[in-house]
């Protein structure tokens, strides 16, 4: 089964209430909470499994870090969670919201390094890295001081 990603606007002061409920012994907690305090910002069709080698090729070819952001806050979803989960800030958006423009990339190059990171060839994955790219790039726009965007894949 293909995985999905969920990108939900959430009060920055919401966050501890968020890691609460990924704690929490309900295991849907932690979404149910994105349902009723956050909002959806952004959709992603393809299989969002392909964040997992986008963001390590972001960080590493194009020195676009998303991963990094409220690590303390991460870390505690992650121990909680088996999704991967990461945080959208303002902070991320005044430094790649212009170098994250979906076309500062090219489908080709994007299908050569997921083939370099992954060592598979996959004829779809530049245009769904791209895909990704516009997806996060839209997410970003919605963070300011007091909102984040969650990103949930799983």
């Amino acid at each position: 089964m293909a995985a999905s990603a969920t990108f939900t606007r959430l009060k920055r002061a919401d966050l501890a209430d968020l890691v609460a409920a990924a704690g929490a012994e309900d295991p849907r907690a932690f979404q149910v909470f994105l349902a009723d305090q956050g909002s959806s910002v952004a959709d992603f069709e393809d299989d969002a499994e392909i964040f997992s080698v986008l963001l390590p090729i972001l960080s590493d070819d194009y020195d676009i870090d998303l991963e990094t952001s409220e690590n303390e806050t991460v870390a505690d979803i992650a121990e909680a969670t088996e999704a991967l989960v990461f945080i959208l800030t303002q902070e991320d958006q005044d430094k790649y919201f212009a170098k994250l423009d979906p076309d500062n990339f090219a489908a080709d190059e994007l299908g050569e390094a997921y083939a370099d990171f992954t060592e598979e060839e996959d004829e779809n994955a530049g245009e769904v890295m791209l895909s990704g790219i516009a997806t996060l790039h839209q997410a970003l726009s919605e963070t300011d001081s007091d909102h984040v965007v969650v990103v949930t894949v799983d």
